[in-house]
């Protein structure tokens, strides 16, 4: 417990620094596509096929990086993480669907929800560098992280079936869905099915070579990242990525790098349709704040196994990034409001996260007095140095 004060109080001016300069980019690229939108305007773009194949590229490599990275030690956890990433998202979308869509009366705080309810892989990893979880948290949270993201793609396409207000029309977007209907999606669900069948069996064929298997296994990544694409094939691509990895460690560094460019090209896009887009505080405040809150319950409720101190690190977790943007830039077409709510919404809650984990971090007592109620026990006292 004294170890754990002195690293919240000791807060890494150089790290504090770095993840500054780090997180100011986003901001960044979105003015700048914002300013270009002003100038040169953006009036018909999210009509073309290309708008349509560049959001789902963008999407695309957003869930591949994310399930690539998944630690193979959090197996053990397996019970906890199906639980998180399913029952988890679908509650966040319930909670933040049903106070949103009864505030707003409007059924497409549903899907709005939907686009919000992860938490972004990349914005985790930055957290983790030094952070005082234990490593049981930290490998459920990256997996929470990366696979999250899948499944509220999912969730998303189901919304678009069950909401008559968000009925696609019969033209093909990019080949996001032919059109709304439970046929569509049990069809699109056995074509992401065959894809991750004939990715696994490719995977199980070669992973006994000994030369020429990672340039192999990079050629079925393009391979089914290119299907993935063409197809809207998301789920299957988010899960190929669970055993479609090169040995090769300089692997995982050009995923992220790649992953990282292509955050910052969703938000200069982000940017661009905000140029021309009506944004609106209210309710992308109102989204955030039921976002972040969404994930204190859900995170207080499905991690009763873990220490209090992980438990609270764990609830207020919730971060937003590529995925959230790229489905906001996906959906904009379906829904014109997406980007001008989810905008707001992604800020409101990055803004939340920094405030209370700062908070947590500058006032430790704060923290162990929480973790001391989850636990069911008194706030230890805490730690003073003796006068001699």
């Amino acid at each position: 417990m004294v170890m754990m004060l002195r690293h919240l109080r000791s807060g890494g001016g150089a790290d504090l620094l770095g993840r500054a300069l780090v997180a100011v980019r986003l901001p960044l690229c979105v003015g700048a596509g914002y300013a270009l939108s002003r100038v040169l305007g953006s009036a018909g773009m999210v009509d073309t096929a290309a708008y349509g194949y560049l959001t789902t590229a963008l999407l695309g490599l957003g869930l591949y990086g994310a399930t690539s990275t998944i630690p193979r030690a959090a197996r053990s956890d397996a019970r906890l993480i199906v639980s998180v990433v399913t029952v988890g998202v679908v509650l966040k979308v319930l909670l933040i669907g049903c106070v949103l869509a009864l505030v707003f009366r409007d059924p497409v705080y549903f899907l709005l929800a939907g686009i919000i309810a992860q938490i972004d892989p990349l914005s985790v990893a930055a957290l983790l560098k030094n952070s005082p979880m234990s490593r049981r948290a930290r490998s459920l949270l990256i997996a929470w992280s990366s696979f999250d993201d899948p499944v509220t793609v999912l969730a998303t396409l189901v919304l678009l079936t069950v909401l008559p207000s968000m009925a696609i029309s019969g033209t093909n977007h990019a080949g996001l869905m032919a059109d709304a209907g439970f046929g569509t999606l049990a069809a699109d669900l056995v074509v992401n099915g065959a894809l991750v069948v004939g990715a696994w069996t490719f995977a199980r064929i070669v992973r006994h070579r000994r030369s020429g298997h990672d340039r192999m296994i990079i050629g079925a990544v393009g391979v089914v990242y290119a299907v993935a694409v063409w197809r809207f094939l998301m789920f299957g691509l988010a899960a190929a990525g669970l055993f479609l990895r090169p040995r090769s460690p300089a692997w995982g560094r050009w995923v992220d790098r790649a992953v990282q460019a292509a955050l910052l090209a969703a938000a200069v896009l982000l940017g661009i349709l905000l140029g021309g887009a009506d944004i609106d505080l209210a309710a992308g405040i109102s989204l955030g704040v039921a976002a972040f809150a969404a994930q204190i319950l859900v995170g207080l409720l499905l991690t009763r196994g873990l220490q209090p101190t992980d438990r609270v690190y764990l609830s207020l977790s919730q971060q937003n990034g590529i995925t959230s943007i790229v489905l906001a830039l996906t959906f904009q077409p379906i829904v014109p409001s997406a980007v001008g709510v989810v905008g707001v919404a992604i800020a409101a809650i990055n803004i939340l996260h920094l405030a209370c984990n700062q908070a947590i971090a500058r006032f430790p007592r704060l923290m162990l007095a929480f973790a001391g109620r989850i636990g069911g026990e008194e706030a230890p006292e805490p730690v003073t140095r003796s006068a001699g």
